[in-house]
């Protein structure tokens, strides 16, 4: 490759026209001139930085790593003296948390052990007296009889027979202490088990495990692709849908192999067109319930750089080179209940791709609107396809098309895709709604500004899972 050119900014500058349309991002000089048609965010967007430095708006946005490839392809130099921008760092403060601290159930047991011990020791002192009194017939009249204690207990002290005779206190300490023991032994444990708190598992009751069957989603199963990497599949067969339109299925390694691409996303494609590296990505209408095979429906354009110059003239054999997947849409059951579509063109690829899960899926009860814009009857890509399952799943889909060149017995609708069109169509704004748009970079701008006014959250730069309307 030859030494890539340096330009001044003034030379930069001088190229600020829509048939003329350079830009500097990072220090680098892009010619986007033959982009601006194909841009997701419409012409103006471009040509309000036309000439300039885009650094700032084309990091503020956020592209992704499919918007990095696709500039890549335009890039003619590099800007002489470019500085480089450098993004501040946020810093978070974390404050950590005063954990309180634990109760410990061995101090209560001691409170508990100790108080009973006291128990023990007062009693021990009380009842030696009382014994050691009696022995000596000196207990005083006002103290209460304990009839039975001084029956069984105080004879046998005074006994001559018994060997404690001698001394009564000593002997009726002794006897005093047996029985104190005894009776503090017993309310120590009453009371440890009435001030023990019980605490973690020891609370509950035990509890049987029963073995329970999970099954999981096939669509999140890892495939043949890489994220990182380019990954080489040859072509098996090539079918015409329309002039400009083509089914493509490419071959997996083996014939049990998924491609390993969730719901809602899409592949890269890469290859070298007249020696520069061209890459786009694309939705396929297969997933991973198609063991074996991958399959991409492509409008190849005259005058495009990878569709019109390379994948129209791929033939039964060749290979390409693909990684993935990619994409901020990972469908899955129950984030939402309804469903509103806008697709125009090609763009029903993706909505195809969760069309089809969701019908096939006897436990997904999502209902979908979808409402696909085309030229002419003919440009209808899919059409058997979607009109099966909107007529076996009726419940799950409906479908309203839109012609610009309708014939005469046309069921359908005519024109553009207006606000009256998607108040009658859609499902209205609510929290468990959610609208997809894919098509060209008009009709998807438009139909944003509608559902706006509609009541709906307007999308951000860049699409995510959370967006209200999802643009693909």
């Amino acid at each position: 490759m030859s030494a890539i050119r340096e330009y001044t900014t003034d030379e930069v500058a001088a190229h600020n026209a829509r048939d003329d349309l350079w830009v500097t991002i990072n220090g680098k000089v892009y010619d986007v001139t033959k982009y601006v048609r194909d841009h997701p965010g419409g012409p103006d967007v471009l040509i309000d930085v036309a000439g300039a430095d885009a650094t700032e708006a084309y990091e503020d946005v956020g592209h992704s790593e499919d918007a990095d490839e696709i500039l890549e392809a335009f890039l003619i130099g590099t800007l002489k003296d470019a500085r480089e921008r450098t993004r501040p760092k946020a810093v978070r403060l974390i404050q950590p948390a005063t954990p309180s601290p634990p109760v410990s159930s061995t101090k209560t047991k001691s409170s508990v052990r100790s108080a009973a011990l006291a128990t023990v020791s007062a009693g021990s002192v009380v009842l030696s007296l009382y014994f050691s009194c009696r022995s000596y017939s000196t207990l005083p009249a006002s103290w209460p009889s304990f009839t039975g204690v001084q029956t069984s207990l105080g004879s046998l002290i005074r006994s001559p027979q018994t060997p404690f005779a001698f001394g009564g206190f000593y002997t009726g300490f002794a006897a005093a202490t047996a029985i104190s023991s005894a009776i503090g032994g017993i309310v120590g444990s009453k009371l440890s088990q009435m001030t023990q708190i019980k605490s973690g598992f020891t609370q509950y009751p035990p509890h049987v495990k029963r073995r329970r069957i999970v099954r999981s989603n096939p669509h999140l199963a890892k495939g043949f692709l890489d994220p990182k990497e380019y990954k080489s599949l040859p072509l098996i067969r090539k079918d015409t849908l329309s002039p400009s339109v083509f089914k493509f299925v490419f071959q997996l390694p083996n014939p049990q192999d998924v491609v390993g691409l969730p719901i809602g996303q899409h592949v890269a494609i890469r290859a070298n067109v007249n020696g520069t590296m061209v890459s786009r990505s694309y939705t396929p209408t297969s997933n991973n319930l198609d063991k074996g095979v991958l399959e991409l429906v492509i409008k190849c354009y005259p005058d495009g750089l990878l569709t019109g110059q390379h994948l129209a003239n791929l033939e039964v054999g060749d290979m390409i080179q693909l990684r993935g997947p990619k994409g901020a849409m990972k469908y899955t059951k129950g984030i939402c209940t309804k469903i509103g579509m806008i697709a125009g063109g090609t763009g029903i690829t993706p909505m195809y791709q969760l069309i089809r899960a969701i019908c096939e899926d006897a436990t997904d009860l999502t209902s979908i609107s979808l409402i696909y814009a085309n030229r002419t009857e003919e440009d209808i890509l899919l059409r058997r396809e979607l009109d099966a399952f909107a007529q076996r799943y009726p419940q799950n889909l409906k479908i309203w098309y839109m012609l610009d060149h309708p014939s005469q017995d046309w069921p359908f609708g005519k024109g553009y895709v207006t606000p009256e069109i998607m108040k009658e169509r859609l499902p209205s704004s609510s929290p468990d709604t959610k609208i997809m748009l894919c098509g060209p970079p008009g009709m998807v701008n438009a139909s944003k500004k509608a559902l706006v006014s509609m009541g709906f959250q307007a999308p951000g730069a860049v699409a995510k899972m959370s967006d209200q309307v999802f643009c693909f």
